[in-house]
């Protein structure tokens, strides 16, 4: 089990797996391969292949960071009980960023440099994929983010950006909410990128369905008080707030709009939405409206055995979807390795571009477009009940999206 530890520390620590109970799974998976028709890879790995989780644990955006977490490490002891890559297992090495880019920084060096990791999974805020992005890029390590929202590509890098884009996210959404509810929108979101940039991308839908922005507000990450914008909220009268609020800021915003009234009558939708703060917000949300890219509603065995498998590990209650995708993160780093035939750092980056993998989320193999490096999400928009499900009520398909170079 991977423990996280502070970033001002030099202990990390590693999944650790009973060689012989590994032999057996590595033997298990190669008489099924074989049973099942399929040719089970020659390649054969010359150690254990090892990752560098990095994520914000603490600080204000620690929901997220715990909730990837949780999702990694259950995906670990999953593919170690199924064999391993290449007939070794895999050993993680984990520790926090709180959020800071700067500490982000010193993290994935270290992990680099004196951890020798082959990748490195992470992290939450974009800022921190920035600096990640470079410095993984100048040292040729493959790096996958599993969080949402991408709205650019992360060109000339060795980046992978698992988590659906903004594109998948609003392009859906918005016609949805302006034809349910009207189209009178207001915005709210977190004063950094990733919100300004997530509701940039809601906005070209908003002109193309004829929506009237009636406001456009940002608050600080870790904004206590929220009483001022919920007054001018209820003042402009939306048919429909469209918010960019993330972290524990969202969970704070919306127990301040439901203890002052404004919910759950008023229409909220946005990544403010997220199965991650569900607990914390509760009633509050019950009958919103959201879109993801999974659902506990999504009908496969692979994803009638994860969430029995989650559920058994961190209790009931809504799967956190940065959680989902952490957890099937491994099952395109096996796929991308064991087509490279190697570890070589390059010649494994090289094999996402294109890369076809089965995941909890569909039967049919999810790809990895070759030039944006993105994985093709089916999208959902979907209904919050009562305790958490987010009920499917349409099935959107795929989403064109305009990933290109940050300028």
């Amino acid at each position: 089990m991977s423990r996280s530890t502070e970033p001002t520390t030099d202990k990390t620590s590693s999944l650790r797996v009973s060689r012989r109970a590994f032999g057996k799974a590595v033997g298990g998976a190669a008489v099924a391969a074989v049973a099942g028709g399929r040719a089970f890879a020659a390649f054969r790995g010359p150690r254990s292949y090892k990752i560098g989780f990095v994520a914000p644990l603490t600080g204000p955006v620690a929901p997220e960071g715990s909730s990837m977490q949780k999702g990694f490490n259950l995906g670990l002891e999953t593919i170690n009980a199924a064999g391993g890559i290449a007939g070794h297992p895999v050993e993680a090495v984990t520790q926090d960023t709180q959020a800071v880019p700067a500490v982000a920084g010193t993290v994935v060096k270290k992990f680099i440099q004196e951890e020798n990791v082959d990748m490195i999974v992470g992290t939450i805020t974009g800022d921190e994929e920035e600096v990640a992005s470079k410095i993984c890029a100048a040292a040729g390590v493959p790096v996958l983010f599993p969080e949402a929202g991408f709205w650019y590509k992360f060109c000339n890098s060795t980046t992978v950006m698992l988590g659906e884009n903004s594109f998948d996210l609003d392009a859906p959404l918005v016609p949805f909410m302006a034809d349910k509810f009207g189209k009178k929108f207001l915005l709210i979101g977190s004063d950094f990128s990733f919100p300004h940039a997530y509701l940039a991308v809601a906005k070209i839908y908003m002109k193309q369905a004829g929506v009237t922005v009636l406001d456009e507000i940002y608050a600080p990450l870790g904004t206590a008080d929220w009483s001022g914008t919920i007054a001018k909220i209820k003042s402009a009268k939306p048919d429909v707030i469209f918010s960019g609020v993330v972290g524990g800021d969202a969970i704070g915003f919306v127990k301040q709009a439901q203890s002052l009234g404004l919910l759950p009558g008023a229409h909220l939708t946005g990544v403010n939405l997220q199965p991650e703060f569900y607990p914390a917000m509760g009633d509050a949300v019950d009958g919103q409206y959201a879109c993801v890219r999974y659902s506990e509603d999504i009908k496969t065995a692979a994803n009638d055995k994860f969430k029995a498998d989650y559920k058994k590990k961190y209790g009931e209650g809504p799967i956190p979807l940065v959680a989902t995708t952490a957890f099937y993160s491994f099952d395109f780093v096996k796929a991308a390795v064991e087509k490279a035939g190697t570890y070589d750092k390059a010649a494994v980056f090289n094999a996402f571009k294109g890369l076809e993998a089965k995941t909890i989320l569909s039967d049919k193999p999810i790809r990895i477009d070759p030039t944006s490096m993105n994985p093709r999400y089916p999208m959902y928009i979907t209904q919050i009940q009562k305790g958490g499900l987010y009920k499917i009520v349409k099935d959107v398909g795929f989403v064109k999206n305009d990933l290109k170079c940050e300028t």
